[in-house]
């Protein structure tokens, strides 16, 4: 959720054809039975500066799941040209609607000019994969329902396009599904805000941004503004009083002017506002009192971007590159969305690949530390970490996130956990849980903006994960991450054999029984354990891995009861007293 309440749409562009993406809130609209002020509003090029401004959001009438609004099922930009009836083209007014979503998001480089974040020449870092068979199976209940739901479940429930997670630094989990693979780029949109926030708040520790100075003092093009004399902190805690409306119901909200100023493609005639993000700001007029209220508006993210841009002489994605980017071993360049004069859009047009975000929470885990080097400062962390006026907070209304604040253009929960997250329309997520270790990335493409329609299924479900992988460590189970075999009867193992079992949920046994795949079942009771493996491969290997396999195999058939020693290891025992040894990674 990016706004605390839903708004109504006029009954004459209820029907829904075509999806505008606002500055906070996206409504669906009816070119064909719409007055004259949407035909003036509602141009092209609004509609293109409108992409991934997100936020509270008026569901879209839909009866298509995930299965079947996948891009390739309905065939989006399939041939060489595809058929008319399956062109998408960025001048369509329903380019970002759903189900077309669902292809748009993995496209927008085709779509929309952009600028590129280098990835540097280095090399990529390792995210050690050790995937966690029983994640699919942790359960949750969605708030507000009695019913319990899997992590496996929630993945098509949120019209999910890839999800990560991270525990102690390693992939237990990675899944990809609709427009999106390993090396595609998906839009980030206002999870973007969390990456200029996350730069800023690391200029502040620095001390090259003061968060006590006016905005107007840093850019002096802004004096005139309501940003003028309103803090850096205000600025980066959105709890700027600023006369802008996002309310899509209104012809003469100052969303319209914003849109158009954003947009990279031709002006209409006659039109004489502003034309790009920096000359909007400086029309932002002043309504109320600085830092009272917190007011989700992306103009503050923009805001952040040019203060960035102003106080390190280069702009927000070039200094996400220098900073960041090029220094975790990202496996791609990244890029921005930009306006008519190449201006990043610092609110919500990042795009990247799922595992390069990745990498960037784990970084905002580790406090700003990457393999020994302290890329950002870890004040920069804290200072997000420790959170907005609460009290700012709640007099926005955000029911369904009581207790919450924001800070660095964040939120932050205040659970007992600590975590805090960076968040995004349609569902994208970096959701980062300090006291169970862990990351957690999405990419998504629900067909309702708004994080309130995925908040239920998600933050549940987040929390119920870190719940299972810190009861991993405490109290292992035999279904989880793979085992290593370390021992066979008090014999070892020959260094560096590949001997491993991955016990998956309902009974299926998989693994290596050292130099072929090894396959099966297994059942359990209490400590009782039966192990059947059904079959190998049948790869051929010098003598002694050969033997190893043959001993294990043999001992795999006699096996009858299991432990967990208190150091970890996982004890397989024959009823004469052979046994087996297993550690996790």
């Amino acid at each position: 959720m990016d706004s605390p309440s839903a708004f109504t749409v006029p009954n004459q562009v209820a029907p829904v054809i075509g999806t505008v993406v606002g500055i906070g809130k996206i409504v669906a609209m009816t070119l064909g039975t719409a007055r004259a002020w949407v035909m003036v509003k509602v141009t092209a090029a609004s509609l293109a500066a409108l992409l991934m401004f997100g936020g509270q959001i008026m569901a879209q009438e839909t009866t298509l799941d995930a299965r079947a609004s996948d891009p390739e099922t309905m065939g989006w930009m399939q041939g060489f040209p595809p058929p008319e009836d399956r062109t998408i083209r960025f001048t369509d007014p329903d380019y970002f609607a759903f189900p077309k979503l669902r292809w748009t998001v993995c496209h927008f480089r085709e779509l929309m000019p952009s600028v590129v974040v280098p990835h540097g020449t280095g090399d990529i870092s390792t995210l050690p994969v050790d995937l966690d068979a029983g994640l699919d199976a942790v359960t949750f209940t969605p708030l507000g329902s009695a019913e319990q739901m899997t992590w496996n479940e929630a993945f098509d429930a949120n019209y999910t396009d890839g999800i990560i997670v991270l525990h102690h630094g390693r992939i237990v989990y990675e899944r990809y599904d609709g427009c999106l693979d390993e090396n595609t780029l998906h839009g980030a949109m206002s999870v973007t805000k969390g990456i200029t926030g996350l730069l800023a708040e690391t200029l502040v520790a620095e001390g090259t941004l003061d968060e006590t100075a006016l905005a107007g003092d840093v850019i002096a093009e802004l004096r005139g503004s309501a940003f003028g004399n309103a803090t850096v902190a205000q600025v980066l805690e959105m709890t700027t009083a600023l006369d802008y409306s996002e309310d899509y119901s209104d012809p003469d909200a100052e969303v319209w002017t914003y849109a158009e100023a954003g947009s990279p493609l031709p002006k209409p005639d006659g039109y004489e506002g502003p034309r790009s993000y920096f000359e909007y700001l400086q029309t932002v007029e002043q309504d109320g009192t600085h830092g009272e209220t917190f007011g989700y508006k992306t103009v503050n993210a923009d805001a952040a971007g040019w203060l960035i841009a102003r106080a390190t002489g280069v702009s927000v994605a070039d200094y996400l590159s220098n900073r960041i980017w090029s220094r975790i071993g990202t496996e791609r360049e990244a890029f921005f969305t930009v306006d008519s004069i190449g201006t990043p859009f610092a609110g919500g047009g990042f795009n990247a690949v799922l595992r390069d975000m990745a990498r960037l929470g784990q970084l905002v885990l580790n406090e700003g530390e990457w393999n020994g080097e302290q890329v950002i400062p870890a004040a920069a962390i804290s200072r997000i970490r420790e959170g907005g006026d609460r009290e700012a907070f709640a007099r926005a209304g955000y029911n369904t996130l009581p207790g919450w604040s924001y800070r660095g253009l964040w939120w932050i929960s205040h659970d007992d956990h600590g975590a805090f997250a960076a968040r995004g329309v349609h569902g994208q997520t970096i959701w980062i849980d300090p006291t169970a270790d862990m990351v957690i990335v999405r990419f998504a493409s629900h067909p309702v903006a708004g994080n309130v329609a995925n908040d239920p299924t998600s933050l549940p479900a987040y929390r119920a994960v870190a719940e299972y992988l810190m009861a991993q460590d405490q109290t292992p189970a035999l279904v989880g991450r793979e085992w290593i075999i370390e021992d066979i009867d008090g014999e070892g193992v020959i260094d560096d054999s590949p001997a491993s079992l991955l016990f998956l949920p309902g009974g299926q046994l998989a693994g290596n029984a050292t130099c072929n795949r090894l396959i099966g079942i297994y059942e359990v009771d209490d400590d009782a354990l039966i192990l059947s493996p059904a079959g190998t491969t049948m790869m051929a290997c010098p003598p002694a891995l050969e033997e190893q396999e043959r001993r294990l195999l043999s001992l795999f058939e006699k096996v009858g009861s299991f432990r967990f020693e208190a150091d970890g290891p996982l004890i397989l025992q024959t009823a004469n007293g052979e046994s087996i040894t297993a550690r996790r990674r």
